[in-house]
């Protein structure tokens, strides 16, 4: 067993007697030399979740500025650095495989001759992963400027360690992102067959028998002959926008569900909520009945508006924020086939058509959710093929959960290992 001794350092804890603690500057040069009038003939970069990927500037994704001229260059092997909005920034680090242009926003690294990029590479995700630099930033957007960054403590150890340490990492974190890949793979088919049965069942129904008809809807298509294409005026008794105020820091009083809590498979998620004192006016407006739906009103993603749930009466009153349209329907209608219809594929691109833009934002309104077509079975239908895909559905939920189980507790493990190598914890 190698010996060990304090760090010094309380995130990094105990570390081999023969490592030293010393500064990013101590292993880095950061240097921002920009393109200039060279940008168009420059690789554009991006460093995404994933690491730095290619950007097409012709096929561009996102928003792009109009000149790249102050663009910075990027080097094979450049670590590149993310110092701001550290609470909530998705990416943090990444090693450039490539030569290029990125953003000017972000931090370009070169290793001096002690430091390994492929060992920086994993030592940075370390602490990404525990969000380690949070606590050293003290604005509102969790920012640390260079001299900041350059402060931080950083374990230095032998080359031959580091080469080491990222050999046998790239081997072990290989081989767990090839099941992860798989897992990933296996839910994706799964959901895409689960959304199959959902829009083959709301748009043809159950017998495979019956004689069908013409829809009259490209993406409907054909149903059968004894249903119907209503509009959901038909079957809509009141739309309402939900509470304006936001008070994001209250952590007391009532649930206001905001359109994070609404998935993407038409559930609540309870798992992160705000709390919002409301006033009994407040409280006699906003509060959520059993079945009403709540439809996603405004977003920057236009796949993420229009996404609805079924709310569930709970044990406390919950409210909704005004990224929300609250929709009660009337009882003409079994109100949990409407919700299947409009999770299907069939309902997705009837609501897509009824989306608008203005300032840069997706929205729908109250009056497009009246303007969505839907196919309308007799209302024993409606209770049978509900029933049919509750119970369908919620094996595909079963496997999906066990699945998506396994690929956090390899994301865990991962995450750990490469803690417990990169910090000396653990001997390869």
């Amino acid at each position: 067993m190698r010996e060990m001794k304090d760090s010094g350092v309380e995130w990094i804890g105990k570390i081999p007697r023969e490592w030293d603690v010393i500064r990013n500057k101590n292993a880095f040069l950061c240097s921002k030399i920009l393109v200039g009038d060279k940008s168009t003939h420059m690789q554009l970069l991006s460093l995404t979740t994933k690491g730095i990927r290619k950007k097409d500037i012709k096929n561009p994704v996102g928003k792009l500025p109009e000149s790249f001229d102050t663009y910075q260059y990027v080097k094979k092997k450049n670590i590149v650095m993310c110092l701001f909005d550290l609470d909530c920034s998705a990416v943090f680090s990444g090693i450039s495989p490539y030569d290029g242009m990125i953003s000017p926003a972000y931090k370009v690294l070169e290793c001096r001759n002690n430091m390994l990029a492929r060992y920086a590479d994993y030592w940075f995700r370390y602490i990404s992963d525990k969000r380690t630099f949070n606590h050293y930033a003290k604005n509102i957007r969790y920012t640390l400027n260079y001299n900041e960054f350059a402060d931080l403590p950083l374990l230095c150890i032998s080359i031959e360690t580091q080469h080491r340490i990222a050999d046998y990492l790239d081997n072990k974190c290989g081989k767990i992102d090839a099941i992860i890949a798989h897992e990933q793979t296996v839910i994706e088919k799964l959901k895409a067959y689960k959304q199959s049965i959902i829009t083959e069942a709301v748009t043809k129904g159950l017998n495979p028998h019956v004689k069908m008809k013409d829809s009259g809807i490209e993406w409907i298509g054909e149903i059968p002959e004894n249903w119907n294409i209503i509009k959901m005026a038909r079957i809509i008794d009141k739309t309402q926008n939900g509470l304006t105020r936001r008070d994001l820091t209250e952590s007391k009083g009532q649930i206001v569900l905001k359109l994070k809590n609404i998935t993407a498979t038409g559930q609540i998620d309870f798992s992160d909520i705000n709390r919002i004192k409301l006033s009994e006016n407040e409280k006699l407006q906003y509060q959520l009945s059993d079945n009403d739906f709540l439809f996603v009103r405004v977003n920057g993603s236009k796949s993420l508006v229009g996404k609805c749930a079924i709310f569930q009466e709970k044990n406390e009153k919950i409210a909704f924020n005004d990224h929300i349209i609250r929709v009660k329907l009337t009882n003409k209608c079994q109100k949990k086939y409407i919700h299947w219809f409009l999770i299907s594929e069939a309902g997705r691109r009837g609501i897509e058509l009824l989306i608008n833009t203005a300032a840069g934002q997706y929205t729908i309104s109250g009056q497009g959710l009246r303007e969505i077509k839907i196919s309308f079975p007799p209302r024993n239908e409606q209770k049978c093929i509900s029933k049919y895909l509750t119970n369908k559905i919620i094996k595909f939920e079963s496997i999906i959960t066990k699945k998506q189980s396994v690929i956090d507790k390899l994301t865990e493990y991962k995450k750990s290992l490469i803690y417990e190598v990169v910090t000396g914890k653990k001997e390869v």
